[in-house]
């Protein structure tokens, strides 16, 4: 296969191959780096290149190409490499679009997307403006392109990517494998210096860390998850290697909390038990942890040994209380199994969260009815529901092949007027907080052409929810009924 081929010559051992990884604009502001951009930072400051990092999603800056362009110019990078996400992608092919037209001309750098929607939309990625489409796990493929990059500027069968060739044909090479070895994998905390903290928080003076990740793959079968990234095969970190990340991070920052993102903590209790017990032995902070599961995949002994080891939160993953819509969607979960699991959690004085999905197309009046009653029946039980929650029909997913044809919302992601997003507003303005904490802005987009009846019902679900979480936070409204005697 010939490769790509771009840019000014390269020419090995004369300086190290410049990165540039961007996070693209997007209406949602964050409040702290990417861990999954972090990574692959790390992974390339490993195998010997100049990296740098421009966040245009970050909260304090500002969502434009500009800062973007300047860094260009300034830096000359061989690389750009962008994180493409669904919901935000339109924003991030605008940003290319900009950019090469900046560029124009010039010396080109290669334009490298990866991500979760390049891993299941590459040809697109391709066709908008991308030389080469990261599939996967994006750690070991970019070093082996900027390797290449370093001999000599051609990008010629790297397992893991789709590449754009000069004469626009597009080539596909086989995905590769799931890292087994996660223990081999740089770690985000020796990458944290490429992000500034006045990005995220103009006071700060050390970027708070996003959080950690155990293992990855989860061994689910959802049909609205779109984790194609790392996969369904359950990989995990030995318990020491997560030490030595905890310990780092707490020396650099002084972090006693960290949230675990995996996707599947519990999949392996003895592993996890045996982490946990680890934790107890060889750390030398106080530290607390929250974590994500699935109601069916924790027991007593468990949640026991994760309160001990610092565990404070317990994040479940619901998404309807009806135990049809759970089948329908391949939770693998019932409604008594989140009873239990709750029960079992506070018990053991764990804080508690609930993860609920609204508007699936099989979700009957009468399910979402069912829903709501749930909610109200395990309230006592939880400390937070999630806010919004109105399902997105992600590509590669099920939900997504299934239905788009029958609704028509085919390549939404590539339409402006998805790509809109409304942050909450300050606390000044207390009232129209309280009304737009209960809101969810994907209701509007109508994906499942709701009925007048099932969207009363979802925008019922989201106001008791909100105000559930109002009243925790001791931000409830004081006058007017509470939501589920208002709708009864």
């Amino acid at each position: 296969m010939s490769g790509v081929e771009f840019g000014r010559p390269k020419c090995p051992g004369f300086r190290l191959v410049r990165v540039l990884l961007v996070n693209p604009p997007s209406p949602e502001r964050l409040g702290s780096p990417l861990l999954g951009q972090q990574y692959v930072a790390a992974a390339l400051l490993a195998g010997g290149c100049d990296v740098r990092v421009v966040d245009l999603a970050a909260r304090r800056v500002a969502p434009e190409v500009w800062p973007l362009v300047a860094e260009v110019e300034q830096f000359q990078p061989d690389i750009i490499g962008f994180g493409l996400f669904t919901r935000w992608v339109w924003h991030a092919y605008a940003a290319v679009a900009r950019l090469r037209g900046e560029l124009d001309g010039k010396d080109r750098p290669l334009f490298v997307g990866g991500g979760a929607h390049a891993t299941v939309r590459p040809r697109e990625v391709l066709e908008h403006g991308f030389d080469v489409a990261v599939v996967g796990e994006a750690e070991d493929t970019i070093v082996e392109v900027a390797r290449a990059v370093t001999a000599g500027g051609e990008i010629d069968g790297i397992g893991g990517t789709w590449v754009r060739r000069p004469d626009g044909a597009h080539v596909e090479v086989a995905q590769r494998p799931w890292r087994k070895d996660l223990d081999g994998l740089a770690q985000p905390v020796t990458a944290q210096h490429l992000w500034d903290a006045r990005w995220y928080d103009d006071r700060a003076s050390e970027v708070a860390p996003g959080g950690l990740l155990t293992s990855r793959g989860c061994p689910a079968r959802c049909n609205f998850c779109a984790n194609y990234v790392t996969g369904r095969v359950f990989r995990h970190r030995g318990a020491d290697d997560v030490v030595h990340e905890l310990e780092a991070w707490h020396a650099r920052t002084g972090a006693t909390f960290f949230p675990f993102w995996d996707d599947a903590l519990t999949a392996d209790l003895g592993r996890l038990a045996a982490m946990c017990e680890t934790f107890e032995r060889r750390l030398s902070f106080p530290l607390q942890w929250s974590a994500i599961t699935r109601a069916s995949m924790v027991k007593p002994a468990l949640l026991a040994a994760m309160r001990r080891a610092g565990c404070v939160h317990v994040n479940f993953g619901v998404e309807s209380g009806d135990d049809a819509v759970l089948a329908a969607i391949g939770k693998g979960i019932r409604t008594e199994h989140v009873v239990r699991a709750l029960e079992w959690s506070k018990a053991e004085g764990l804080q508690t969260a609930c993860n609920f999905m609204l508007g699936f197309p099989e979700e009957s009046v009468s399910a979402l009815e069912r829903t709501l009653r749930f909610m109200q029946r395990i309230a006592p039980l939880v400390d937070t529901f999630s806010t919004l929650g109105v399902v997105v029909p992600f590509p590669g997913t099920p939900i997504y092949e299934d239905w788009h044809d029958t609704f028509g919302f085919g390549d939404w992601w590539l339409r402006e007027e998805y790509a809109r997003f409304e942050p909450l507003p300050d606390f000044d303005d207390m009232e129209l907080f309280r009304s737009r904490y209960m809101d969810d802005a994907n209701l509007a987009l109508d994906f499942f052409r709701y009925s007048k009846e099932h969207r009363a019902l979802i925008e019922a679900c989201l106001r008791f929810k909100g105000e559930h979480n109002l009243t925790k936070m001791g931000l409830h409204r004081r006058d007017g009924r509470p939501v589920l005697e208002a709708h009864a």
